[in-house]
């Protein structure tokens, strides 16, 4: 018993034997979010565009932390009108899929109101960032609107 008592503190010592390399996480990218209407509820998916520091848009199957470095990030909801009722973007819940030490900062607890119009009525959404474990950040614009409805840009 001693033995195997002696065999389990080893393993344990010999894991902390290199203080912080295994947490040493530098993704600050969001992959995936949601937007509820009430908590538990069935998730809207969003269009996640990601720009590199050049303000260009990356394909989404070249984005790498090292594709978009310095650059921003775009997750807008585009709600059908028909879908009126189960989704409000001025009134919903958000829920972020992050990797082990990701913080999204504001924090996403409570209700949200993604559109945020001004007094034009264009919807400016709200800004956060993503900081990696490291502290890196990336910053993010997360939008909502119904397609149609909303205007997004400014009439000239």
């Amino acid at each position: 018993m001693l033995s195997l008592t002696a065999v389990l503190a080893l393993s344990l010592v010999s894991s902390c034997a290199e203080e912080g390399k295994e947490f040493d996480h530098d993704n600050n990218l969001i992959s995936q979010m949601y937007m509820t209407l009430k908590p538990g509820g069935a998730g809207l998916s969003p269009n996640i565009k990601e720009y590199n520091a050049q303000g260009e848009l990356v394909p989404k199957d070249q984005v790498t932390l090292k594709t978009v470095e310095g650059g921003y990030g775009v997750i807008e909801f585009v709600i059908d009108l028909e879908l009126k009722g189960e989704y409000d973007p001025e009134h919903c819940y958000l829920n972020a899929s992050l990797t082990f030490d990701e913080v999204i900062e504001p924090g996403l607890a409570g209700i949200k109101n993604i559109t945020n119009r001004n007094a034009e009525g264009v919807a400016q959404g709200i800004d956060v960032v993503c900081r990696s474990g490291i502290g890196t950040v990336r910053p993010y614009k997360i939008i909502g609107y119904f397609e149609g409805e909303y205007k997004i840009t400014p009439e000239n």
